[in-house]
């Protein structure tokens, strides 16, 4: 399982060096590969190849004939990804395609999230956390009261 963000820079050439922890875990759970894809404009996913085979699997079967906004979602998932390898140094070559579909420059944060990593701008993030620390606790009571959440 990720976790954790830590804060990174993109390269000139596009690169990103993957924290040793993370790289760890793939090594030792799963290949030295991961799927990157585009969520938003706002974020990339990176998942473990056995973690994203699941995922494309359930997009796949989702009923999208009759429903625009997820047969969007699925094909911006799908026809994005792709599979990337690190170098010796531990960094990965981001594509270039994906580069420029996301609105985050070279300072970037790396999020571990169960079982995926998510590539946020840093101002994205920062934006996010702050909403985040901001929400109501009340609020936030009543609406995970609604689910089957244990924490």
């Amino acid at each position: 399982m990720f976790g954790g963000a830590h804060e990174l820079s993109i390269d000139s050439k596009g690169r990103l060096a993957v924290p040793a922890k993370f790289r760890d875990i793939l090594s030792r759970l799963y290949t030295p590969a991961v799927v990157v894809t585009l969520e938003s404009k706002h974020k990339l996913l990176m998942y473990p190849v056995a973690e994203w085979e699941k995922v494309a699997a359930q997009l796949l079967n989702l009923k999208v004939a009759d429903n625009p906004v997820l047969r969007r979602f699925q094909n911006l998932l799908l026809h994005n990804a792709e599979i990337l390898e690190w170098d010796s140094a531990g960094r990965v070559l981001l594509p270039a395609g994906l580069r420029k579909r996301v609105d985050f420059d070279r300072e970037v944060v790396l999020v571990g999230r169960a079982n995926r990593l998510e590539l946020w701008g840093r101002e994205q993030w920062e934006a996010e956390m702050v909403q985040a620390l901001d929400d109501d606790p009340d609020e936030l009571a009543f609406q995970l009261g609604q689910t089957d959440l244990q924490l």
